[in-house]
C-alpha cells in the first residue's frame, strides 16, 4: 500500500526535525521502501529500497508476505497446486523491478521463501525453483545496486535464516554483486537483528565485502 501523499509529507519533515534534533549525535537519513507496484517513489530522498510484495496473476493481486494460508490460497486457485509456477512469477517481477527501478537498494529478493523455513511448501532446490531464483540473482548483482541480505523474517520469528539465502548469495558473490546488512524489523529491539550470523553466513558465500550507509554515502567495508 503506498503511503498517501499527506502522510509522505508528515513523515519527510519529522525525519528531518529528527535529524536536526540529534545532529551531532546520530546521522538519520531519509529513506522509503518502495513497493514495485506502488506509485512512483518520491524525490529528494537519501536512499530508496525497491521490493516486491505482491504478484500479479490473471488480473489478481496475491501478497509474498502477508501470511502462509494467503500463500497456500495462491498456491492452490491461481497456480493450480503448482508452487513453482508461483516462484517463478515472483523471481519473474522481481528482475523487472530491477530492471525498472532507480532505488540505490534491492529488498529482499528471495521474499517468497518468508514461510517456507520447513521446505514444505516447496524445495528451494528444486530446479524449477533453483535455476529462476538464481536467474534472479544473476540480475541482481548485474544492475550494480545494493543487494539487501534482510533478517527480518528472522527477528519476527518466522524463519532462521535471511532472505536470500545461501544458494542465492553464492551466485551474487559469484557474479561480484554488493550486499548490505538490514534488519526491517519494525523493532528497534531488533534493530542489528542475527548480523553477527549473516556475516559469518556471507564470508562462507565468497563475500570478502559489504556495504553500509555513513551520512548519505554508501560505503564498502571489509567482513
Amino acid at each position: 500500500v503506498a503511503m498517501p501523499a499527506e502522510q509522505m509529507g508528515n513523515y519527510r519533515a519529522e525525519i528531518l526535525r529528527l535529524r536536526e534534533k540529534y545532529a551531532g549525535r546520530i546521522h538519520i537519513l531519509l529513506g522509503l521502501e518502495h513497493d514495485w507496484l506502488s506509485p512512483a517513489a518520491p524525490d529528494g530522498l537519501d536512499y530508496a529500497i525497491e521490493s516486491v510484495h505482491y504478484v500479479q496473476k490473471d488480473g489478481q493481486l496475491w501478497s509474498v508476505d502477508w501470511t502462509r494460508e494467503k500463500q497456500e490460497d495462491a498456491i492452490r486457485e491461481l497456480y493450480g497446486g503448482d508452487p513453482y509456477a508461483l516462484c517463478r512469477d515472483y523471481f519473474r517481477t522481481v528482475c523487472a523491478s530491477i530492471e525498472g527501478t532507480s532505488a540505490d537498494i534491492l529488498g529482499h529478493i528471495e521474499l517468497v521463501m518468508k514461510f517456507n523455513e520447513a521446505r514444505d511448501l516447496f524445495e528451494d532446490a528444486d530446479p524449477r525453483y533453483l535455476g529462476p531464483a538464481l536467474e534472479c540473482a544473476e540480475f541482481a548483482a548485474h544492475s550494480g545496486r545494493l543487494i539487501e541480505v534482510n533478517t527480518g523474517a528472522i527477528a519476527k520469528g518466522y524463519r532462521t535464516q535471511p532472505y536470500p539465502g545461501a544458494a542465492m548469495l553464492r551466485r551474487i558473490a559469484e557474479c561480484s554483486g554488493r550486499i548490505i546488512f538490514t534488519s526491517d524489523c519494525h523493532n528497534s529491539d531488533y534493530l542489528n537483528c542475527a548480523f553477527g550470523e549473516v556475516t559469518q553466513l556471507a564470508r562462507a558465500c565468497g563475500f570478502k565485502s559489504a556495504w553500509e550507509y555513513r551520512r548519505s554515502e554508501a560505503v564498502e567495508y571489509k567482513l
